[in-house]
């Protein structure tokens, strides 16, 4: 994985054969992390599934979970765009331009789909969400444009808003640190004055 010290900044960049594969990991852990959090649709299991597969990537003894199909599949269609940015029109339909980033998070979006329509008609996801052994904290907000507009009043600094993305991405603070490869205690205090600055705003 490319370092950065916000992955999510390899969305503005032009597409690549060195930062394709980062590009399709946040694009796919955003689109589970909306899709689960709105639909309620009992995705976790493929979020955890996902944010599992980032943080033990780099382990030979680590298989990747179902999620890393929808990276994959994301992967192949970027890859047809390399020197373009995601910004940049892939088609207009019925008058309107879709961006190869919509194209992207509309493919996702498919597939996700897809997969669930075959686990609700051949399997119980129960049986998938007991197998889980990472401890995420959903985050309940429903409304995510107040949300955001109360993270943009807060004024974080760049790092700490980072930690606080991956927070909301539903990573934990050892998954964070091995993420953005700092430690444990920064992830801590990262975290600890961004709490501070919203109790001080919002109570």
């Amino acid at each position: 994985m490319l370092n950065y010290s916000n992955p999510y900044d390899v969305l503005s960049e032009t597409i690549s054969f060195e930062n394709v594969q980062l590009m399709s990991e946040m694009i796919t852990l955003k689109t589970l992390r909306g899709r689960y959090a709105y639909a309620r649709q009992g995705l976790d299991w493929l979020y955890v599934g996902l944010v599992k597969d980032l943080n033990r990537g780099n382990d030979t003894e680590h298989v990747f979970s179902d999620a890393y199909d929808f990276v994959q599949t994301a992967v192949c269609f970027l890859c047809e765009f390399i020197g373009k940015k995601l910004t940049d029109v892939y088609m207009v339909k019925n008058g309107q331009e879709i961006t190869i980033k919509q194209a992207t998070y509309s493919l996702v979006s498919r597939n996700i789909d897809r997969m669930s329509r075959h686990i609700a008609r051949h399997c119980d996801i129960n049986d998938y969400t007991e197998e889980l052994s990472v401890e995420i904290d959903h985050y309940q907000e429903k409304d995510y444009t107040e949300v955001d507009n109360k993270i943009e009043r807060l004024g974080l600094k760049p790092r700490d808003r980072t930690v606080l993305d991956c927070y909301m991405a539903g990573m934990t603070c050892n998954e964070i640190a091995e993420f953005l490869d700092i430690s444990r205690i920064t992830v801590w205090r990262r975290r600890t004055r961004a709490q501070v600055k919203y109790k001080t705003l919002f109570f």
